[in-house]
């Protein structure tokens, strides 16, 4: 009898002793939880992708979010918002106010349309291997021409007025003379960087025409 009572206790320790560490992992889970998790951090930061320019300053970063994206400066100061609407994505101000959408059309081209959508401003198109940026009459304003380096950023005299080479793990955006622009160790198509060379385009628009060509591995973003 005092055996049985001997072993039931013992029993009884170790099923306490159990329930306790339980208790205490259970508890502490939390708090390791908390010390890898930064108030205000966004969940797609380590994709964002961030442009330097040839003194190493950053310039503007664009942030991806579930709906899109946000532009913000060197200081963190947004300058964009991004939001996509099906194939369409709006493009507006920090105050919302629309600026334009960029949607998907046939063949794969990209339209720059105005903020009523009623107006098409400029379209990007391919051209056999590489692609061309019409204005709204249709009149060419920029050709990109791929090539072993990266790609070529001529104007509508085939002139050219900036290039785009992938070098070492670096996409860098130089202008004719070969001066670094604006530089990114992020993972960028070579043809999308391109888009930061149209200076007939506004920031927005022309990182808005990037990030739809690089949330796809193909032309354009699918529905």
């Amino acid at each position: 009898m005092m055996a049985r009572l001997l072993l039931l206790s013992v029993l009884v320790l170790i099923g306490n002793a159990g329930c306790s560490r339980q208790e205490s992992s259970e508890a502490q889970a939390p708090r390791a939880q908390q010390t890898t998790t930064v108030p205000g951090e966004e969940a797609a930061a380590p994709n964002k992708l961030k442009f330097k320019d040839a003194d190493d300053r950053e310039r503007f970063s664009l942030k991806p979010k579930d709906d899109g994206a946000k532009l913000v400066d060197g200081e963190d100061r947004e300058l964009a918002r991004y939001k996509w609407k099906g194939v369409a994505l709006k493009v507006s101000g920090p105050d919302d106010a629309v600026l334009g959408h960029v949607v998907s059309s046939a063949g794969g081209a990209l339209a720059v349309r105005d903020a009523e959508q009623r107006q098409i401003l400029f379209t990007f198109a391919r051209q056999g291997t590489g692609w061309r940026l019409n204005d709204a009459k249709g009149t060419l304003l920029y050709a990109v021409s791929p090539d072993d380096e990266g790609a070529s950023i001529q104007d509508a005299t085939g002139t050219e007025v900036a290039r785009v080479k992938v070098r070492e793990g670096k996409v860098s955006v130089r202008d004719a003379t070969g001066r670094t622009l604006l530089a990114t160790k992020s993972l960028v198509r070579a043809d999308a960087a391109a888009c930061l060379a149209f200076e007939r385009m506004e920031l927005p628009l022309r990182m808005g025409l990037l990030f739809h060509l690089q949330s796809s591995p193909g032309e354009g973003r699918q529905p």
